[in-house]
């Protein structure tokens, strides 16, 4: 499968879920608005807040497939990056959101009974939401997108603010009349937890983090893997988006040739190519091997 078609997948999963969050907003504020329930009202608010991040993430998508040019030579990977920052601070704002209202309503001593209309809507938008999340966070992790990671994960915060709603409902007709409050908090939580792991993740590519352990891991195997390199040293990676760079300095024998010390370099990027999934751009030096070497300095 192409690269390009990996990344229609993205967008498609994307655009789905645009959708359904278009609708489940407007089914939300209007059963919310007939029936007087200002937890779905506010669910409604959380579902418009993933119509927006949809958005942003369908952005981010098709400008970071764009190839590299003169402005942008290392490619436009970061665009993806930057995306999924914004879904986590929409992710964090949503939370805060959510547990300002229910704080205040708890000390207001509101109380909400959902009747049955205002159930059936909250029991389709998890079971809607909950399918979304699942669905994009597998195509996040085949495409290895930070950005549709963070979309699932928002995808989630909206089922779990319509369990919220069902939760404090069944707890009110219990006799634990803030229920929902209680509930909504704890939604709160989770979801900025969820924000705080996301917007770290974002905020580590973007100041030029290297790439995970597992994947430097890989890549020195690979490198180790090709016959005529003698050693290595200066290994540099980086993430942008689903791209990788890798940069290496190897050390050949000093007496082969410019075209046979050539061949080792390009076998060397192959392998830090394959071991990565071929989403890696590597640069590789070559040395003789008499050179002082500091491995991995």
């Amino acid at each position: 499968m192409t690269r390009l078609r990996r990344d229609d997948q993205g967008i498609r999963i994307t655009l789905r879920g645009l959708g359904v969050n278009l609708a489940l907003a407007g089914v939300k504020f209007g059963v919310g608005t007939v029936t007087g329930s200002m937890a779905l009202v506010a669910d409604g608010v959380h579902s418009l807040s993933d119509l927006v991040t949809d958005l942003v993430v369908w952005g981010g998508l098709r400008l970071s497939r764009r190839p590299a040019d003169r402005s942008h030579a290392y490619g436009h990977g970061k665009f993806e990056t930057v995306a999924t920052a914004v879904v986590a601070l929409a992710l964090l704002a949503a939370g805060g959101w959510i547990a300002v209202e229910a704080m205040l309503a708890l000390i207001a001593g509101a109380v909400s009974v959902p009747g049955p209309l205002v159930a059936a809507v909250a029991a389709v938008s998890v079971i809607s939401k909950e399918w979304l999340f699942r669905a994009t966070r597998r195509v996040a992790r085949q495409l290895r997108s930070s950005s549709l990671e963070a979309n699932a994960w928002h995808h989630r915060s909206d089922a779990l603010s319509s369990v919220a709603v069902l939760v404090g409902g069944v707890a009110a007709t219990a006799g634990f009349a803030q229920g929902d409050q209680v509930a909504a908090i704890a939604v709160a939580l989770l979801v900025g937890w969820a924000a705080t792991r996301i917007l770290r993740r974002a905020l580590y590519e973007l100041t030029e983090g290297a790439l995970s352990v597992a994947d430097q891991d890989r890549v020195i195997q690979a490198i180790a893997s090709v016959s005529g390199v003698q050693s290595w040293h200066k290994l540099r990676t980086r993430g942008s988006g689903r791209g990788a760079f890798v940069d290496v300095h190897i050390q050949v024998d000093p007496t082969l040739s410019v075209a046979d010390s050539h061949a080792i370099a390009s076998r060397v990027e192959e392998a830090v190519q394959e071991a990565l999934g071929d989403r890696g751009s590597v640069v590789v030096h070559v040395e003789p091997a008499n050179e002082s070497t500091d491995l991995g300095a």
